[in-house]
């Protein structure tokens, strides 16, 4: 990525490494949710929430020069993300909206209508509207290739965590403008994030945090690690990568990697100072970070970890990335929700600007830092172990 020269620089609490603000000024920036790409496939572009003066909108921040220009002009009253994050005003649904990374689309809502605006000619399409009584609930998706957009919709009200008949999990085909039915599932669900072309993650339960798994072809959904032997509490925050689901377990203070077609995983405990946790996004699933977060409501605090080798006795060298780096507000908007770039030098991040004490958009450099060490897909056990030592030995790196 060529990074404008005049972007805000400045040492990482704690651990003094580079810190690049992308964004500043009024209200709250933050990227789209962090389990989808957030920057275009050229690196050129950043596609960001900016919440301010009673509205949230879509902008594009062209790295290269530092223009930001606005992208969406949504005008719904009632954008809420709930129960997950804080009021913004009116305009687009707050943290639902895709881009599409081979089309070169951002996908949003303006309440029930989805429209999909150009990143470089900023042309706006309507392509479909929700049916009557419902609304878009969940983050949703676009598939690798860019033919599917992947959408979450509910009955309208209907929220995480109490009683729900009838949520939906459909998909738009851009090249036809046909939309399929894949799965009805009786819960608010609110992540939805492709495996592949025919195969979904989707999180959570009605009862529980947990993943679940649909084939697009069947409509089979399927519960996944938690009925599994050995299996014990559940994932919260779990990425796609290219070497299977990275996720991490809170009670037991784990992160695993799992196959959904094997059921197969495998755990290791996280480091002691670690507190509450968000997965990071590597799309290659080679570099393992993580947010780690405390303070009231976990929103106040925040610090980076790089795992750099898991042990043969399943211990992990650590390295803290960031100190303790306060963000302001609540909700989602107050999370760094860490991402890695595509150029694989920088971690993405939204963290707190003291200056106006609200919360914006930086890259931390970790162009030092090699892959993890000592994990990979023969680590994998079907049968479920939450012994790490117990697991056959390794081979590769």
């Amino acid at each position: 990525m060529n990074l404008w020269n005049g972007f805000r620089r400045q040492q990482a609490p704690g651990t003094g490494r580079l810190a690049v603000q992308l964004t500043e000024g009024e209200g709250f920036t933050y990227p789209l949710y962090f389990y989808v790409p957030s920057l275009t496939q050229d690196g050129r572009f950043l596609v960001y929430h900016r919440a301010a003066g009673g509205e949230v909108q879509l902008w594009r921040l062209d790295l290269a020069t530092g223009e930001s220009r606005q992208l969406t002009f949504a005008s719904w009253p009632d954008t809420q993300w709930r129960p997950w994050c804080t009021d913004a005003g009116r305009g687009v649904l707050d943290h639902r909206s895709v881009l599409n990374l081979s089309r070169g689309e951002v996908i949003y809502f303006d309440g029930p209508h989805v429209h999909a605006v150009n990143i470089l000619t900023f042309e706006d399409r309507l392509l479909f509207s929700l049916p009557p009584m419902r609304e878009a609930y969940g983050q949703n998706c676009c598939t690798p290739s860019g033919r599917y957009f992947v959408y979450i919709h509910t009955p309208q009200g209907a929220i995480w965590g109490k009683p729900c008949r009838g949520a939906a999990l459909e998909m738009y085909d851009f090249d036809t403008g046909a939309i399929q039915r894949l799965a009805t599932i009786d819960s608010a669900i609110f992540h939805v994030t492709a495996y592949d072309e025919q195969h979904f993650v989707v999180t959570h339960p009605a009862d529980h945090p947990g993943m679940l798994f649909v084939h697009a072809d069947t409509g089979r959904v399927e519960l996944l690690r938690d009925n599994d032997p050995g299996a014990v509490g559940h994932p919260i925050h779990c990425q796609v990568t290219e070497l299977g689901i990275v996720y991490e377990v809170p009670e037991i203070h784990a992160a695993g990697l799992y196959d959904p077609f094997r059921h197969a995983r495998f755990e290791f405990s996280l480091a002691p100072e670690m507190k509450y946790v968000h997965t990071g996004r590597d799309p290659l699933g080679i570099m393992w970070f993580f947010e780690s977060s405390t303070g009231p409501d976990r929103f106040e605090h925040h610090r980076l970890f790089f795992l750099q080798r898991l042990k043969s006795d399943g211990t992990g060298q650590w390295l803290e990335l960031t100190g303790d780096w306060p963000t302001f507000g609540a909700g989602q908007k107050a999370h760094f929700h860490p991402q890695l770039t595509p150029d694989r030098k920088w971690i993405l991040f939204t963290a707190g600007d003291d200056r106006s004490r609200t919360n914006h958009i930086w890259l931390l450099d970790v162009s030092d830092l090699s892959p993890t060490e000592g994990i990979n897909r023969d680590l994998l056990h079907p049968a479920g172990a939450n012994d790490r030592t117990k697991l056959p030995p390794r081979t590769g790196t």
